[in-house]
């Protein structure tokens, strides 16, 4: 009985403060859903804006070269890569509605690995459409001016190349680091059961 005395004293001094509780937890998971439904809600609004806005302008502007046309079926294209990714990502974020502990932490591992997916060949086909649409598109309205096609060129080519070689990493890396902190939490949460 000596030994059982004991093991409830280490068992009470045990501390426990830095876990977080199951309030904490539950808490945790209604607000990553409804940040990631809000999220995932106003960017497929916005690709729904602008694939709409893409074949306004591709049906009432009239080019006279081939390339305008190119650059906006190329900007579709993106366009629509980004609106098919986001309606993936809001239905399964939808469907986390009512899960266990477990599913969520399903959930947010297949997260994880669908945005390393996302980072490495879907942003990257969208990206590569975007640019060649961008660029294409803009040469109808500065080839009859040399400075001109030479700055907006030049402006554009550098706003893209910061947009792939520093926003997307760090955005990348952001994103990363938040899952991390995620997953740390609900493992704490676990070895405390």
């Amino acid at each position: 009985m000596d030994n059982l005395n004991d093991l409830k004293k280490i068992w009470l001094t045990a501390k426990t403060d830095c876990l977080p509780n199951t309030d904490e937890m539950v808490r945790t998971m209604k607000t990553y859903r409804n940040r990631k439904l809000l999220k995932k809600a106003v960017l497929t609004t916005i690709a729904v804006l602008l694939v709409a806005f893409l074949v306004v302008t591709a049906v009432y502007y009239t080019s006279t070269m081939v390339t305008t046309r190119v650059g906006e079926a190329c900007m579709l294209v993106a366009a629509i890569i980004l609106l098919s990714s986001n309606l993936n990502s809001l239905k399964r974020a939808y469907k986390l509605k009512n899960c266990t502990n477990k599913e969520f932490v399903e959930h947010l591992q297949s997260g994880q690995r669908g945005r390393i997916r996302f980072y490495k060949k879907t942003q990257f086909i969208a990206f590569v459409f975007i640019s060649i649409g961008l660029l294409l598109y803009l040469y109808e309205m500065v080839y009859p001016n040399l400075v001109a096609g030479v700055i907006i060129y030049s402006v554009t080519i550098i706003w893209l190349l910061i947009n792939w070689l520093v926003v997307r990493p760090k955005a990348f890396k952001r994103q990363t680091r938040k899952f991390n902190e995620s997953m740390e939490k609900i493992e704490k949460l676990s070895k405390q059961f």
